[in-house]
């Protein structure tokens, strides 16, 4: 298929699947000697685009589905493998959630001390204490 119609399909841009062929997401197989000046994607490729959203949008970057996406090319992703990678995720995603927790709290208890204040009274920016 032409890449007018696999970004109709995918869903994906033809810029964004323009990239991930520059990055060697998704990789085509060699044109043979002679054929059309236009790029003919397999339905591989649309599978492999699908998956790459489902991953996007489950928070894994483009450098993470490629470690998935290699696995699989070399037959090593095995469920165990997948399990470790997703809970290998979901640890940085709770460590993700508490440094913003902490931010919230810092941020209320400035927004407190800044509702103490006189209304037009005018600071220098130092006295927001930030927490390091």
């Amino acid at each position: 298929m032409l890449i007018g119609q696999l970004s109709k399909l995918s869903g994906f841009s033809k810029d964004t699947i323009r990239y991930y062929e520059k990055i060697a997401l998704i990789v085509l197989p060699k044109r043979k000697t002679g054929s059309s000046k236009y790029k003919d994607y397999p339905e591989d490729i649309l599978h492999l685009l699908n998956a790459i959203r489902k991953y996007k949008e489950l928070g894994f970057k483009l450098e993470e589905i490629r470690e998935l996406i290699v696995l699989q090319s070399i037959r090593v992703l095995d469920i165990s493998k997948l399990l470790q990678l997703v809970e290998h995720k979901l640890n940085g995603i709770d460590a993700e959630i508490d440094r913003l927790h902490a931010i919230k709290l810092q941020l209320n208890r400035e927004h407190q001390l800044l509702l103490r204040k006189k209304t037009g009274h005018i600071i220098a920016l130092p006295e927001m204490r930030m927490a390091a």
